[in-house]
């Protein structure tokens, strides 16, 4: 189907229509708007600069992949939403300011010839990149016509190089649009890659690249700095929040009151639950569903509600939100003098969300002392790993001399972590995980620790009960303030003393 959207100076652009799966939420279907380069400017037929149609494209909310520009239009979401700096108004918090000294040895450079955005250092780059963060190593052909790709179809294309020591670490791939002056007016960031080894990864090669990029806008007059898709509740998407003031592009228009925002693009994704206590003899349940979706899930623990139930039995989805809730607060963990003295002389590496299924299959065959079977069965895996996928549960993986031998999963929404299951293999695996992992969710801004009912095991740990009403009044709280699981990695990794694992190694 073909339809036109009106723009300023009498413009229409003919807009096609494409439905698919959502790429963020899985159990989601996603409607995208999409137009080529071959726009036309009222009754003459006559085509205006593409430079300049492409800042007016910015202006409502689109974004460009090779030669094709698009927006989303999907009906009652509002997760994936347009985001820009006003680079004027913008000021640096006091973490980013450290990021920024910490490259203060980094060299930048902005290239605008389009033969250097594709280089034999930059296809290894890119490479790595994409292997590390989709899990597939592509060939060398594969990748160079990729990179090709992203930094083609459109002519107002820059890369800011970062290099250090003399060597290129992180490529920003750059879209920039003009006024009918030829004056760049606007700037968009269309694609970031970096070296992956851990020395780059602790300086924060993401954060750097905003900042140096907000700072160009700055050098050459440039008002609006437009970072993408803001996705509020996407692990990946949600950092953009971060750079302040911003707007958010809404029912049409570019809107800056954050709170307001938050508000409008939340409610509609939360599922109300009914309260615990309605069914007969059954204090802790809210309700029972067939089936449990990614959306069904958020708003479940946006509410502290989480499933529990026997699959095996042929038992349906069963909600609880138990009368006393079993916490640990992050800042308190209780430390053995084994394990302190364990630590010391630590034989294990540490991973994240790097074999998330195996974490949870793990988890599900642990034998456990008093337990019959296992709650893990088909119906949660498949759940919780598209969880997973949307952004909001994360593992921690322990390996000694290559083999996984322990690790844990739960989800991060706000500054509270759902702790799930666990599993160990190895003497102390799990453990120093999850105690590393608590300090260094505590230093990150880590307000809660959810362990949900009584065990003996998270008792160790100075787990204590609660009521539901302290816990749902902490939880509030909690979601107020959030953190992403980056910065908790990067704790960890400073606490432990332990950098991650080399994919390439396994």
């Amino acid at each position: 189907m073909c339809y036109n959207i009106r723009m300023e100076r009498n413009l229409a652009i003919p807009l096609y229509a494409n439905e698919d799966t959502c790429g963020y939420f899985p159990e989601k279907q996603a409607r995208i708007l999409y137009t080529d380069h071959k726009i036309f400017c009222g009754k003459n037929g006559f085509s205006l600069p593409e430079k300049i149609w492409f800042n007016m494209l910015l202006e409502k909310g689109f974004r460009r992949s090779g030669r094709v520009y698009y927006t989303n239009e999907c009906q009652g979401c509002h997760e994936c939403t347009p985001i820009r700096i006003h680079v004027k108004e913008f000021a640096a918090s006091k973490s980013q300011r450290v990021v920024f000294r910490k490259n203060s040895d980094v060299t930048v450079k902005l290239q605008k010839n389009p033969e250097t955005f594709v280089s034999e250092r930059k296809i290894f780059l890119f490479r790595e990149y994409d292997y590390y963060h989709n899990g597939r190593r592509k060939s060398l052909e594969e990748t160079k016509e990729t990179l090709y790709s992203i930094n083609s179809g459109y002519s107002g294309v820059w890369n800011m190089e970062f290099y250090l020591s003399g060597e290129l670490i992180a490529v920003s791939i750059l879209d920039y649009g003009e006024d009918e002056f030829g004056r760049p007016v606007s700037l968009s960031s269309n694609y970031f890659y970096y070296d992956i080894s851990s020395p780059v990864l602790k300086r924060s090669p993401g954060v750097f690249s905003v900042l140096k990029e907000i700072e160009l806008c700055r050098e050459l007059g440039i008002e609006y700095y437009y970072l993408g898709l803001y996705l509020p509740n996407c692990r990946k998407m949600n950092y953009k929040s971060n750079y302040k003031p911003y707007e958010l592009y809404l029912q049409g228009e570019w809107a800056g009151n954050v709170t307001d925002i938050e508000s409008y693009i939340n409610e509609d994704f939360v599922i109300k639950f009914p309260k615990p206590g309605n069914l007969h003899d059954a204090p802790d349940v809210c309700c029972a569903t067939e089936d449990m979706s990614v959306q069904l899930l958020y708003s479940a623990y946006m509410q502290g509600i989480f499933p529990w139930f026997n699959e095996d039995e042929g038992q349906p989805v069963i909600w609880y939100c138990p009368e006393k809730r079993f916490v640990l607060e992050p800042n308190r963990v209780h430390v053995s003098k084994s394990l302190k003295k364990f630590l010391k002389k630590n034989p294990y590496t540490y991973t994240f969300d790097t074999c998330f299924e195996v974490v949870m299959q793990n988890c599900a065959e642990q034998e456990r002392k008093g337990q019959n079977g296992t709650w893990i069965g088909k119906k949660i895996l498949k759940a919780y790993s598209d969880f997973h996928r949307a952004g909001y549960v994360h593992s921690v993986e322990v390996w000694y001399n290559g083999k996984l031998v322990g690790g844990f999963y739960g989800e991060l929404i706000g500054s509270v972590f759902f702790g799930e299951s666990m599993f160990t293999i190895e003497d102390n695996s799990s453990k120093s995980a999850f105690v590393l992992f608590a300090q260094a969710f505590a230093e990150a801004g880590g307000t809660l620790i959810d362990c949900q009912v009584y065990t003996e095991n998270m008792e160790r740990y100075g787990a204590h009960e609660i009521s539901r009403e302290e816990f749902i009044a902490r939880l509030e709280s909690g979601l107020n303030k959030k953190i992403g699981f980056d910065a908790v990695k990067s704790e960890f990794i400073k606490i432990s003393g332990r950098s991650e694992v080399d994919k390439k190694r396994r």
